[in-house]
């Protein structure tokens, strides 16, 4: 049974029986609406309308009954575009992001502000999840995307947009490294690093850089999130490493930041969807604060892609 069925059914009622007239307010044909008239009461298996030959007089007692359903159906049908629409628009619904710990949390943290002043009763939930189990909880409808610390399975059920995080060096304005004229890993090996987790992939990058030159890594404090990271450095812990986007001068003035890009590869980040669900609009509002490159053709590309 389809909604259009029943809408025909409904207007062919209060036209009088009048099909010429019901197709008319329908804007389609008399036979057109007599086809789907027919297939409703083939498909519930009764008759709907008593006949004078081809003409329709009135409802049967059975025709009157669904009349009366169909009729209260049909007076909710706004009601769900209503909330379809409210939830599509972010008026109303929820955003569930899985991620990686660590990964582009600044940027995360950014976008959920900003889409949350524009949209403040959309109710936003961040889960940090390994992207072996993040993929699942896409594919399970749990999440509505991932931003995954270098997503290494494909699965042709989930697109992934690669997106760059680039990692720098902070430290106190007095320190020797930022009057350094070059940055090289021998220079920075003496100096106590402050870094991200020992399982982050961010600390990993640090690792295999140090190891490729044979020189041990410098890291003696794993912290949890990039602003330890910069109270350690600020209390004269060490030298810092995190995410770019993380530093802002204004709100620490008391440190340098010192480009390290020529001797550490970015970390890959990957912004994960399902293929086949339908994105509400407000996500390509949070995927453009991400990143800007993450316009609303790019992910539709990627969507249609194989």
């Amino acid at each position: 049974m389809k909604l259009r069925q029943l809408v025909y059914f409904n207007t062919v009622i209060r036209h009088g029986f009048n099909i010429s007239e019901a197709a008319k307010a329908l804007f389609t044909s008399q036979p057109g609406v007599s086809r789907q008239l027919q297939e409703l009461a083939d498909e519930l298996g009764v008759e709907l309308f008593q006949h004078q030959g081809k003409r329709l007089v009135g409802l049967t007692a059975v025709g009157k009954e669904i009349d009366g359903l169909a009729a209260l159906i049909l007076h909710e049908v706004p009601r769900i575009r209503d909330v379809a629409d409210a939830h599509a628009s972010g008026q109303r619904g929820d955003l569930v992001v899985v991620a990686s710990r660590h990964v582009a949390a600044t940027k995360r943290h950014e976008a959920i502000i900003g889409l949350r002043k524009e949209m403040p009763a959309l109710e936003v939930r961040i889960c940090e999840e390994e992207p072996r189990y993040a993929a699942g909880m896409l594919r399970a409808g749990e999440a509505h995307l991932g931003v995954l610390a270098e997503p290494t399975e494909r699965h042709g059920d989930l697109i992934d947009l690669p997106i760059d995080e680039w990692r720098l060096r902070v430290a106190p304005h007095d320190h020797a490294l930022c009057a350094a004229n070059e940055i090289t890993l021998e220079i920075l090996a003496p100096y106590s690093l402050c870094s991200d987790a020992r399982t982050a992939v961010s600390r990993q990058i640090i690792a295999e850089a140090f190891r490729q030159k044979g020189i041990p890594d410098p890291i003696d404090f794993s912290l949890g999130s990039s602003m330890s990271i910069l109270q350690y450095v600020e209390e004269g812990a060490g030298v810092g490493s995190i995410g770019a986007a993380a530093f802002k001068p204004a709100e620490h003035p008391g440190l340098c930041k010192i480009d390290v890009s020529h001797l550490f590869r970015p970390l890959k980040t990957g912004v994960v969807l399902p293929r086949k669900a339908r994105p509400p609009r407000y996500l390509y509002r949070f995927l453009r604060t991400l990143d800007p490159s993450l316009d609303t053709t790019i992910i539709e590309e990627a969507r249609a892609a194989r």
